[in-house]
């Protein structure tokens, strides 16, 4: 169940709580690597863990962003301000907002609501372009001693991609390997669960992801939300298991006569039982710290089921 590596360290970015979502620091020699660089509230956090560890913003080679939703790629102009040499690694679809952000920024004030989204994110701006990197599918980069290989991974969204690192063995997966609490302490199986967030899931997509990550043969693998495990198969059991739960929800919600509210309470209150259920499944008898631990992805996966349930309809 380890999957620490030395030039692997976790960062705590206490987005809206501890132990929530992740900034992983990589070394490479002298030289270090961020993947996924949450918000601006982050990146005292990620400097100071910078400094701790002996190293200097110059040192920074890469800013890598898993994907464009704000609480993988907010912080990372902000960041990039701090690290003169840095290049941004990214997909094409998330460069374009990480260049201009206004769309990403709307959006997400949608979710959000505008108080909410200020609290979270505060006041984000583009990174420039000539600092942007583009990674292909299946793009590698040497970096020292390592190799780093980019492999698009739709499903969360169709900007997202996972980095598979020959120096930890290691694929750093964002959210295209699910939600898991590490930190747990009680009876049960740890759980592994689908993260169906709008607007882009697609439940055939997110299952062909998790076989690309088991496909490259990591034997670890890092998550945003939130860690690191090396039973990978295990949980890519469990995490199948919950993309089909969320695609039974919208599906049975895109056969309904519900719409607007109705229809996202519909989906609310199944992800609800969904969770229960599968928390049950993983031995969980009193699973009160993890609904906490959770609290939020209801809204989530039940808005983008919402999404899900819609584009359905329009296929049909």
């Amino acid at each position: 169940m380890d999957a620490s590596h030395p030039s692997v360290t976790l960062i705590d970015s206490l987005y809206v709580k501890p132990n929530r979502a992740a900034v992983f620091m990589i070394a490479e020699g002298d030289r270090i690597a961020f993947v996924d660089n949450n918000t601006n509230r982050a990146v005292p956090r990620i400097l100071d863990a910078l400094g701790a560890a002996g190293f200097s913003p110059e040192q920074v080679d890469y800013l890598i962003v898993t994907h464009i939703h704000l609480d993988h790629s907010g912080g990372t102009a902000e960041l990039l301000k701090h690290c003169p040499n840095a290049t941004v690694l990214a997909h094409p679809k998330a460069s374009r907002h990480l260049i201009d952000p206004s769309r990403l920024i709307a959006g997400s004030k949608m979710v959000y609501g505008e108080k909410n989204y200020d609290e979270l994110y505060g006041t984000i701006v583009g990174v420039p372009e000539e600092r942007i990197r583009i990674m292909a599918d299946g793009e590698a980069l040497d970096w020292g001693s390592r190799t780093l290989r980019f492999i698009y991974t739709k499903g969360h969204a169709s900007h997202h991609f996972c980095i598979h690192d020959t120096g930890c063995d290691g694929i750093f997966a964002g959210d295209a390997f699910g939600l898991a609490r590490m930190t747990t302490t009680r009876p049960g199986i740890p759980f592994t669960m689908c993260s169906s967030s709008p607007p882009e899931f697609d439940p055939d997509e997110a299952r062909l992801s998790v076989q690309k990550i088991l496909d490259t043969g990591a034997s670890r693998a890092f998550i945003t939300h939130y860690g690191g495990f090396d039973d990978l198969k295990t949980r890519a059991e469990h995490l199948l298991r919950s993309i089909g739960h969320m695609e039974t929800i919208g599906r049975a919600a895109a056969d309904s006569d519900l719409e607007g509210d109705a229809l996202f309470d519909y989906c609310e209150e199944k992800v609800d039982e969904a969770f229960k259920e599968h928390l049950a499944w993983c031995g969980v008898s009193d699973p009160a710290d993890d609904l906490a631990w959770l609290d939020g992805d209801w809204f989530l996966n039940s808005l983008g089921l919402r999404f899900y349930a819609e584009r359905l309809r329009k296929a049909d």
